[in-house]
């Protein structure tokens, strides 16, 4: 029987190595490790090359290089660990607006209300569920239990433009 035809053999030979540098991997990127990394295969490419035997002054710059990454790696580290650096992430598509996100936006990009006038009506009719297209701020959609609607802001007020129902129609 010779080993290194079987398939089987290499399979597992082959999910242990991705194993392994997955949790490499994943350690060097909470440490934020990666530069430091880089730098040190460079040099070990450099060092085997002879280059920093025939430059002591390309040496110190190296050293220098690995001391300034390890220092950014331990300053993001402290940042993510404290959760200072956290971004807001944005939705993909619609985003809920509601009566605080609207005023926010409207002191941000200084826009008038987008919330539409609610006329007396009877106590049978939806209410809708409000989203700003994130592709364009001047659209909003409204979210019904049939159907989406399509409003454009001009002047301040919601003028209808499209209605799709949930069922495939388009009108």
């Amino acid at each position: 029987m010779i080993l290194y035809k079987n398939r089987l053999f290499f399979g597992i030979i082959k999910t242990i190595i991705r194993a392994v540098f997955g949790v490499v991997n994943k350690i060097l990127s909470f440490l934020n490790l990666q530069p430091t990394l880089l730098l040190i295969l460079l040099g070990i490419v450099l060092y085997f090359t002879g280059t920093f035997d025939k430059s002591p002054a390309f040496t110190i710059v190296y050293e220098l290089l690995i001391v300034v990454s390890v220092v950014y790696a331990v300053i993001a580290t402290i940042k993510k660990l404290l959760g200072l650096d956290k971004k807001v992430k944005k939705s993909k598509g619609a985003q809920i607006v509601n009566s605080e996100n609207a005023k926010e936006e409207n002191k941000d990009q200084q826009e008038t209300k987008i919330e539409p006038e609610i006329k007396e009506q009877s106590k049978d009719v939806e209410k809708p569920i409000y989203f700003r297209v994130k592709q364009n701020s001047e659209y909003v959609m409204a979210e019904y239990k049939d159907r989406f609607e399509l409003y454009k802001i001009i002047d301040g007020q919601l003028k209808k433009v499209r209605t799709d129902y949930k069922n495939g129609e388009t009108v």
